[in-house]
């Protein structure tokens, strides 16, 4: 009896390894897979909102893609000017808003009674495929400002970077 134990328990563990051997080998899958999108994020429009104390200098404000440049004349201390940037996202690929151009350094440079802000878009905002965001952005001649000069302006590209949205 106990022989016949002892070979079935040699017959058990053989089994028992053929077994693991069997199922313990390096499985490879190999294989393509294609993605499709169109990506295609773009101003659309700058639309000049309320200007007070304000004309353009030059020219209009100006776009190329995902850059818009503002370049404008104030007269006097507390003028402003306000403008509407659309941004659409005319591709198939949801987006999100990376980074935006640093305006407290471009705040920061002469003439610094010149003051630039954005409000209506932040980043990590999202932009969903099909969609549009409207951007606004403020120019103002700081109010308390003594500089002596009958017209002040400041040149500025603000450059809204997006990036895929995952």
């Amino acid at each position: 009896m106990r022989n016949k134990l002892l070979v079935a328990a040699v017959v058990v563990v053989a089994l028992a390894s053929v077994a693991y051997a069997a199922f313990a080998q390096l499985l490879t899958i190999n294989g393509t897979g294609t993605a499709t999108g169109t990506w295609d994020i773009q101003i659309t429009s700058i639309t000049a909102k309320n200007q007070t104390g304000a004309t353009d200098h030059a020219t209009t404000p100006s776009f190329t893609a995902t850059s818009a440049t503002f370049n404008v004349d104030l007269a006097y201390p507390g003028a402003t000017s306000t403008y509407d940037v659309v941004i659409e996202n005319q591709g198939s690929i949801p987006a999100k808003l990376d980074t935006l151009t640093n305006l407290a350094a471009k705040n920061a440079e002469s003439p610094v009674d010149i003051t630039y802000s954005i409000s209506g878009v932040a980043v990590n905002d999202t932009l969903a495929a099909g969609a549009s965001t409207t951007a606004t952005v403020t120019v103002t001649w700081v109010a308390g400002s003594t500089t002596n000069i009958t017209t002040q302006s400041k040149a500025v590209t603000i450059d809204f970077n997006y990036v895929q949205n995952t």
